[in-house]
């Protein structure tokens, strides 16, 4: 056969081809391409870092101990965590001051008796979940509503109290003070260094109040400040002792980014090595992938249809000397393919690292991903870009 019918013949079906609509490739190639049975090891994004001051401002959210946790530790300027607590010791209205006098036509002392401070809120709960506390500081003021000073008398002493024992002292300063017109500070004082335990309440035995003739007459402002008053406010700085437990539920952490949706898998296993510099351990159960948001007012939902377990425990660690877990999850999809992860609901429980010992609490301490990846096997879909 001539050598020209040859190649005519040839060239017929691709001329044929090209006359067709499902053939045309004028308008570019599909550059996907789906893989079988090879596995492959691809990099998926990153969680974090969960750091102790991202989860303080997230606890807020989180009901019963967890808004108690954010409300009453906060960070301070050089990142370490402290306890903060404020309150009345003594108070009283100038008016039933007055009423209580036998004869307030004349100067008098009167006395005020006991009277005692305690700490609220977290501050007292502290020591019985295993919290300890450093750095300890009150400071002590005065409300007096006369435009004269008041001159003052009282036993002070303070007393600590959890699981460690219990401590007192005595708060030197306030055995004669001046309460001047207006709010003044009276003193400081800083409970000894060798006290771990949080302070549990501020005492005046045989409170005295030296007063003018007729208390009322001498109040600048009527409908202004009537109180006399005596308060203190407190802080602490935090360290984790031997017997810490605080669980936390439904907790989000910031910053979750893992890009798997691209490669349209219905099963992978996702593997991240974490460092920890947080002196706790981290028990993490009842992982939950949330779906998408289209803006960061709405509320979150959980994909009912990805599934993620199983359960892991990451190791505590410090600054000077990180832990490092290794932590393998499988993710499911029920229906269809793996989204982009954008957010994960957990249930933490947060404990003390055994053998670590009593390490303060820094808001900069938390939990690093060094490295994180994706194993994808069976039919893997190569995207295009």
């Amino acid at each position: 056969m001539n050598k020209r019918y040859v190649l005519l013949l040839l060239a017929l079906p691709l001329v044929a081809a090209c006359s067709r609509q499902e053939y045309d490739i004028s308008e570019g190639i599909n550059r996907e391409i789906t893989l079988f049975g090879e596995e492959i090891s691809v990099p998926v994004g990153s969680i974090g870092p969960l750091t102790i001051g991202s989860t303080l401002n997230g606890l807020s959210q989180v009901p019963g101990l967890g808004g108690l946790v954010s409300q009453y530790i906060k960070e301070a300027e050089d990142g370490s965590l402290v306890m903060e607590d404020s309150g009345s010791i003594f108070q009283i209205n100038v008016y039933e001051l007055e009423k209580r006098l036998e004869d307030p036509s004349v100067p008098q002392t009167w006395s005020a008796g006991y009277q005692s401070g305690l700490m609220g809120g977290m501050v007292s709960m502290l020591g019985y979940i295993g919290l300890k506390s450093a750095n300890q500081k009150v400071v002590i003021s005065s409300k007096n509503p006369l435009f004269v000073d008041v001159p003052a008398k009282a036993s002070a002493t303070y007393s600590c109290m959890g699981t460690g024992g219990y401590f007192t002292g005595p708060v030197d300063g306030l055995n004669e003070f001046n309460m001047k017109y207006g709010t003044s500070e009276l003193l400081t004082f800083s409970v000894p260094d060798d006290v771990s335990v949080p302070l549990y309440s501020i005492t005046l035995s045989s409170l005295s109040l030296d007063l003018p003739a007729d208390p009322v007459s001498r109040v600048t402002d009527k409908n202004g400040n009537l109180i006399f008053e005596l308060s203190y406010k407190y802080t602490g700085g935090v360290a984790v002792g031997e017997s810490f437990s605080l669980p936390l539920n439904n907790f989000s952490p910031a910053d979750v980014k893992l890009e798997i949706g691209k490669y349209r898998l219905s099963k992978c296993e996702v593997t991240v090595e974490l460092e920890s510099t947080v002196p706790l351990q981290v028990e993490i159960g009842n992982i939950r992938v949330l779906k998408h948001k289209e803006s960061a007012d709405e509320p979150n939902t959980v994909d009912e249809n990805i599934l993620v377990g199983p359960d892991v425990t990451v190791a505590g660690g410090s600054i000077e000397k990180p832990a490092t877990t290794p932590i393998t999850l499988s993710i499911e999809a029920l229906e269809g393919t793996i989204p982009d992860i954008e957010g994960l609901l957990l249930d933490l429980k947060v404990s003390a690292q055994p053998d670590l010992g009593v390490i303060p609490l820094s808001a900069k301490q938390g939990i690093y991903v060094k490295s994180s990846s994706a194993r994808l096997s069976g039919g893997i879909t190569i995207p295009q870009k």
